[in-house]
């Protein structure tokens, strides 16, 4: 069980904005009459847009809403340390956006049902997992064992048995999780295959004290600075040729450590 210790930046934040609307969902009708979070159609095209990003926080403590936040948490806590706050944050409200809009827009075709709790951008966070861990083993309810492929799988069959006015609502943010981490990793590629030069070479140790050294005089780098590379070009190339599920762990570690240090070298420039 996670603690709260271990409860990363950008969920907490979110789990504190779930709290201040349930707060407000208790207290907010003795000074506004009405509901004033939930995604409903009517009301979004009556010009109450921020509905489209308030929903998740709607929902109070019924049980859909603290499913999802059972099933959210620690998948949003192991997504948020794979991407980093900034590209989780992006996920959780973009899929939350999204999936708002496709509501809205179906509504023209069928009545659509009104969104609320957190089962949207949970959807896109299990996602995102899934495809950031897809050889890992999971624990439904703490218990059984589940592959991940198996866990996706059933959650995507799961929809299905939702009105089909909710599919294309339930399904655009697992779209976007996939879409978002494909980037995730065409850009990590990139930011590996560029080469390292001035200051930034010499935060990696490829550098000699005096006069810089060429990239394209690979003889005068040192032999622990080479082999470090060609591990990387190595797990590089599985990753081109078989994908990230095709990683171990210990290869992931190697390549999250060389992004940290090619961050790092970029951010003192």
């Amino acid at each position: 069980m996670l603690g709260l210790d271990r409860i990363t930046p950008g969920v907490r934040q979110i789990l504190w904005l779930v709290v201040v609307g349930w707060l407000w969902q208790l207290l907010g009708p003795l000074v506004v009459p009405g509901e004033w979070l939930a995604d409903v159609p009517q009301a979004v095209l009556s010009g109450q847009l921020w509905r489209l990003l308030t929903y998740p926080l709607a929902g109070g403590l019924s049980v859909s809403t603290l499913l999802a936040g059972f099933f959210f948490l620690p998948f949003a806590c192991s997504v948020e340390n794979s991407l980093g706050t900034v590209r989780f944050r992006r996920l959780f409200w973009g899929s939350t956006l999204l999936a708002g809009v496709v509501t809205q827009l179906v509504n023209f075709l069928t009545p659509a049902p009104a969104l609320f709790g957190l089962l949207v951008p949970a959807l896109a966070v299990a996602t995102a997992f899934a495809l950031l861990n897809w050889r890992e083993t999971v624990y439904f309810l703490f218990v059984l064992p589940v592959k991940v492929p198996v866990m996706l799988g059933v959650t995507a069959a799961g929809i299905l048995l939702t009105p089909p006015a909710c599919w294309a609502s339930l399904y655009s943010p697992m779209l976007l999780a996939t879409l978002m981490i494909k980037r995730n990793w065409l850009m990590q590629m990139e930011a590996f295959n560029k080469p390292a030069t001035g200051r930034r070479r010499s935060r990696l140790g490829q550098d000699f004290k005096g006069p810089k050294v060429s990239p394209l005089r690979p003889n005068f780098r040192s032999p622990e600075i080479s082999e470090a590379e060609a591990q990387v070009d190595r797990i590089l190339d599985k990753l081109r040729t078989d994908g990230m599920a095709s990683l171990s762990a210990d290869e992931k570690e190697v390549l999250d450590s060389h992004s940290k240090r090619l961050r790092l070298g970029d951010e003192r420039m």
